[in-house]
């Protein structure tokens, strides 16, 4: 059999066993089955999710000795920075076999909607660029500095956001009962736009009244 033709079979294949619909009638039921789970969507609202149909793909699965049709439907949301204003965040994908049969799933979510908002990762790695490495010393008069720095980013990515916020306060206060002179000026720098960030984050509406204490003498 030609390449075109086993695309053709392939192609009214899935229009007869109609996958696209079936992954489609899934999707929607893991996403009802799933309402009252917050964490499920990781910070995303369903409303906000923008699902797309991304293709079929064919291939023969030596696990199950079967051949394999999988459906995948893309999960976006809107961002003017991407492509057609759509921003992927996750996809979910239907398993199924030449007589439509189910074989197996995955839905999976990509991205913290969250960490995504506030660059997490890029502020650290932005920090880090400027970190002098003597900080890291135990014995170092800025090593205090540095661990509370440390701490706020590894809760903020654990979703531990109270305990961020509490880290978030104690840095401040660190600024403000210590002499700046002392720290690196770029270094500081950066600090100081990471902990903007996060204090909004953490600030949302969605966490609560929790809101950490709004400090207008900042070094």
């Amino acid at each position: 059999m030609k390449d075109h033709e086993l695309e053709i079979l392939l192609t009214e294949r899935v229009k007869t066993l109609d996958l696209k619909k079936t992954a489609f009638d899934s999707l929607t039921k893991i996403f009802s089955d799933n309402s009252d789970d917050k964490n499920f969507l990781c910070g995303f609202i369903q409303d906000e999710i923008i699902t797309k149909f991304d293709g079929f793909e064919y291939r023969i699965d030596r696990r199950h000795g079967v051949s394999i049709i999988t459906t995948r439907i893309g999960l976006y949301v809107e961002n003017q920075k991407w492509l057609d204003n759509l921003e992927p965040i996750g996809y979910y994908e239907l398993e199924s076999n030449l007589n439509g049969e189910l074989v197996d799933d995955w839905f999976v979510i990509e991205k913290e909607k969250y960490l995504k908002d506030i660059g997490i990762i890029s502020h650290f790695q932005s920090m880090n660029q400027k970190l002098p490495i003597e900080y890291l010393k135990r014995n170092h008069i800025q090593y205090e500095f540095i661990t509370y720095v440390s701490l706020i980013g590894t809760l903020f990515m654990s979703k531990q956001f109270e305990g961020a916020g509490r880290f978030i306060q104690r840095a401040y206060t660190y600024l403000e009962t210590t002499d700046n002179a002392k720290l690196d000026k770029d270094y500081l720098k950066e600090s100081k736009k990471f902990f903007k960030n996060d204090e909004q984050l953490y600030n949302d509406k969605q966490f609560g009244d929790n809101n950490i204490e709004t400090r207008t003498n900042r070094k």
